[in-house]
């Protein structure tokens, strides 16, 4: 009786197992552990417009630990448009599991992070992917025994039609010169004109607005000043798409202009909120600027306010906007209409005028 009680108590607590008057160590239970076959959360699943980029997403496993610090693998493979299951297929990849702190070893779920590797020269269109596990220590090849999953990868965002005019820009002794931005934004998913503006290598920039038209075509422009930097400048559009941000660039040339004495001056805009309901109040602030050899505020000065209702060429004078001593101004305005606003430092003996960039206020 009695050495029957023992030897269920040890198989029981897995210890020692007393047998023929000796003791052997009982062999560790390592767990099988298991892996999803299908990924989840998929992000930015198209085509990069150019370089190298990932698809991510996340993986669940079931009963990874042989022990607490020894956590399995899950593993990952894909295939691309048009290569066949029986082929060779690419490996993507997954976070290591973590460690645990916790005796016994956890069981249940474990969500790690997995992503596959794409390029801007890959193909669009159906993908497929699928996945492993190993226990720790395994060093054999995994056994891909989940079936394929597919998953669909969409066009690379594009840019097109690119044009600035005119090109070269020539400029103006104290004049501004309007040079005009228009392009294509080809749209296969989620993406959205962030940035739009002139750039030179020097720092100087001008601001257009971001607005498409219901085509996804855009039409901008900005007014440059006698004093711009001549040489090259580029147009640079800035487009979200998912998580990932990318930039478009189209170059043009600007012509100096003959020196003159007067300062220069600029001004900058914002709008709170960009979007309102009819009726409602808006917001519109900034600082103008003057200077030679650098900025400096341009006091006191009272500036134009104008107003150009969407889909329409004609800028409305709407009225005068008083700066303060530091070269800040604002004005409250009860919008009626979709449109945009900017404003114009007139002309002085010793400073040329300027206008800001402008802002578009949404009226719902």
């Amino acid at each position: 009786m009695r050495k029957s009680l023992r030897l269920m108590v040890a198989a029981a607590t897995g210890a020692v197992l007393f047998a023929a008057g000796g003791i052997v160590a009982a062999s560790p239970a390592f767990a099988a552990g298991s892996v999803a076959a299908t990924g989840t959360d998929f992000a930015d699943l198209f085509i990069p417009p150019s370089g190298s980029d990932k698809i991510t997403f996340k993986i669940k496993a079931t009963d990874v630990y042989a022990a607490p610090d020894k956590p399995g693998k899950i593993h990952v493979q894909f295939l691309k448009p048009d290569e066949a299951e029986s082929g060779t297929p690419h490996a993507g990849t997954a976070a290591d599991i973590p460690n645990s702190t916790a005796t016994p070893a956890p069981t249940g779920d474990v969500t790690v992070a997995a992503s596959i590797p794409v390029s801007a020269s890959d193909k669009p269109g159906t993908w497929k992917y699928r996945t492993a596990f190993t226990a720790n220590g395994v060093t054999t090849a995994p056994s891909f025994t989940n079936p394929w999953q597919s998953i669909t990868v969409a066009t690379a965002t594009r840019v097109t039609s690119a044009n600035v005019d005119p090109d070269p820009v020539v400029l103006k002794k104290s004049e501004e010169v309007d040079v005009f931005a228009n392009f294509k934004l080809e749209k296969y998913g989620d993406e959205k004109v962030t940035n739009v503006r002139y750039e030179h290598s020097s720092g100087d920039y001008y601001t257009l607005p971001t607005g498409l038209e219901a085509d996804d075509s855009y039409h901008g422009s900005a007014s440059f000043d006698y004093q711009a930097p001549a040489g090259s400048w580029q147009l640079k559009v800035t487009v979200t798409r998912g998580s990932k941000t990318y930039s478009f660039v189209k170059g043009f040339s600007v012509k100096g202009a003959s020196a003159a004495a007067k300062a220069k001056s600029k001004i900058t805009i914002a709008v709170s909120p960009a979007k309102v309901k009819k009726g409602k109040t808006v917001k519109i602030y900034g600082k103008v600027y003057r200077g030679t050899s650098k900025w400096g505020a341009w006091s006191k000065k009272i500036l134009k306010l104008y107003f150009k209702k969407k889909g329409t060429k004609t800028w409305k004078f709407v009225g005068y906007v008083g700066a303060n001593s530091t070269g800040k101004y604002s004005k409250t305005v009860k919008p009626k209409y979709d449109g945009y606003w900017r404003l114009q430092a007139t002309s002085t003996s010793a400073t040329n005028s300027s206008l800001s960039p402008y802002k578009l206020v949404d009226v719902r």
